[in-house]
């Protein structure tokens, strides 16, 4: 679990991009999202924008709207995430739910200061569109990862780019699938200083909070 994680530009539309991690492969993309988090030690960090899935973690990159203006980015390792659950309220837009915190290890990085203390909670709220082929794909990873299995893995058919041999396409779900995996443009890494102390703006007015249960929910692995 990281605050600003390394981003890059893709090579192919100069978006802002998570820069891969060794062994890392991407999933898909998705556009729309509202992000927020409840900080260990206090305090909560909001966005909008985009989320990557890869075969390590889910990405949320500001694009749109942030707190502040050294919020860019927030990592969550699927290693480390427990309770996911996926929510659909009555009254409200769909959003998973879970809470995280940083990879064992990793304790001392700059990007993990602002969590330790203990569980970070999360909310990825999805703005439009349905959500199968994200779901579907996130909670086989999930699978994947605590048996870590290396074998016919989500993670290998996104390297060898059949993703869309493997992953149910919902028509509803705006999700990207990677078919071929992004490569960043030279010498466009960056990296923003996350300074602990200062203060987060409260979310704008239009930005929508969860609606915390009241409606259909799945829990797929607790």
């Amino acid at each position: 679990m990281a605050v600003n994680p390394l981003l890059a530009q893709d090579g192919a539309n100069q978006s802002l991009f998570p820069m891969p991690e060794t062994g890392e492969a991407f999933v898909l993309k998705r556009d729309n999202i509202d992000f927020e988090c409840s900080l260990p030690r206090g305090g909560k960090l909001w966005g909008r924008g985009s989320f990557f899935l890869s075969s390590k973690r889910i990405v949320f990159v500001a694009l749109d709207k942030s707190c502040r203006q050294d919020f860019r980015s927030f990592a969550i390792p699927l290693q480390t995430l427990r309770k996911p659950k996926f929510e659909q309220p009555i009254f409200g837009a769909n959003y998973l739910a879970g809470s995280t915190r940083p990879l064992p290890g990793t304790e001392n990085d700059q990007t993990a200061a602002p969590l330790l203390g203990g569980d970070t909670v999360f909310y990825l709220t999805f703005r439009s569109g349905g959500c199968n082929t994200f779901l579907q794909l996130l909670f086989q990873l999930l699978s994947e990862v605590q048996a870590q299995n290396s074998q016919n893995t989500i993670a290998q058919a996104a390297q060898e780019g059949r993703l869309n041999q493997v992953a149910y396409v919902d028509p509803s779900d705006p999700s990207v699938l990677y078919l071929s995996q992004p490569t960043a443009v030279a010498g466009s890494e960056e990296q923003t200083n996350f300074q602990m102390d200062a203060p987060s703006a409260p979310p704008p007015e239009g930005h929508p909070q969860p609606a915390r249960g009241g409606g259909n929910q799945q829990c797929v692995i607790c």
